[in-house]
């Protein structure tokens, strides 16, 4: 990409971060805590259930960062993350705007979260979603949940400028998969070093396209593989995703974990992917 193009990028970068930014504290003791420790970032990619075969013991003695469902699961009591971060909009959305099946989700994910967290646990959302009543509710009802906030406005453009905002925790790479914030998190935590399971990413051999020409793609998890099936992508007004659309969200993702990766290493942040099956070609694959 030209210098020109980067500018400008960088330029409206800005302008985004003035309109959609809000200042966040930097948590100065417990950067402090986590400094020198290894995070681990659980994703729900169907690779996991081998990985906590193999790994069961050292994921019961590390720091660990789950997202969105995995609450959900027996492996979560189990393995009582520090950590955990919510995403996708439809957790935070009131029932009228959503289909009967996020409404099923958004149920049982917060009731996991109030009755089954027993344990000192750091919660991240995205700071526009801090007065969702779900949040509000939950916040209520479990005083072992800190609650903590992030800035999701997509940072473009000069290398330099745009890892001074990462840095001002003020944005990120354009977080079209959970993996990108926690990854953030992570870094701007403290966190020496940060090890991934679970992030298959192989959604490009899930891709289809029916009889009607719509494209569709089978999202597997490690909690529903089997029973998981082919649906249309939405775009933030419901539409479903053209083929193209789907693919250009898949290149953003992948993108964005090479910009992440050059923001690590600017922190003296190591990230290894940890995963035993994964498509991300930005990280060393290394064993736990």
């Amino acid at each position: 990409m030209s210098l020109i193009q980067n500018l400008f990028l960088s330029y409206l970068s800005l302008i985004k971060v003035v309109l959609w930014s809000r200042p966040l504290r930097s948590n100065k003791r417990q950067k402090q805590q986590n400094k020198g420790k290894q995070l681990i970032i659980v994703a729900n990619g169907p690779s996991f259930r081998l990985s906590i075969e193999k790994h069961l013991n050292k994921l019961l003695e590390s720091p660990i960062l789950s997202v969105n469902l995995f609450c959900c699961t027996d492996y979560f009591e189990q393995l009582k993350p520090t950590n955990y971060l919510l995403l996708a909009p439809q957790f935070f959305k009131a029932d009228k705007d959503l289909s009967e099946l996020y409404i099923k989700n958004n149920v049982e994910l917060f009731s996991s979260l109030k009755t089954k967290t027993s344990w000192p646990m750091h919660l991240y959302i995205p700071v526009k979603y801090k007065k969702a009543k779900n949040v509000i509710d939950l916040k209520n009802q479990n005083a072992n949940i800190t609650f903590h906030y992030f800035n999701t406005t997509p940072i473009e453009g000069l290398p330099f400028i745009s890892n001074f905002m990462f840095e001002k925790r003020l944005g990120m790479p354009r977080p079209h998969n959970v993996l990108i914030p926690s990854l953030m998190i992570g870094i701007n935590e403290g966190f020496e070093k940060i090890s991934v399971l679970g992030a298959d990413h192989s959604w490009l051999g899930e891709i289809s396209v029916n009889e009607k020409n719509e494209a569709l793609v089978n999202q597997k998890h490690f909690y529903d593989e089997q029973s998981a099936t082919s649906q249309p992508m939405q775009d933030y007004i419901k539409r479903p995703r053209k083929l193209h659309e789907i693919l250009h969200k898949f290149y953003l993702s992948f993108k964005g974990y090479w910009e992440i990766k050059h923001f690590a290493e600017k922190q003296g942040v190591e990230i290894v992917n940890s995963s035993e099956t994964s498509m991300i070609d930005a990280f060393d694959k290394k064993g736990l």
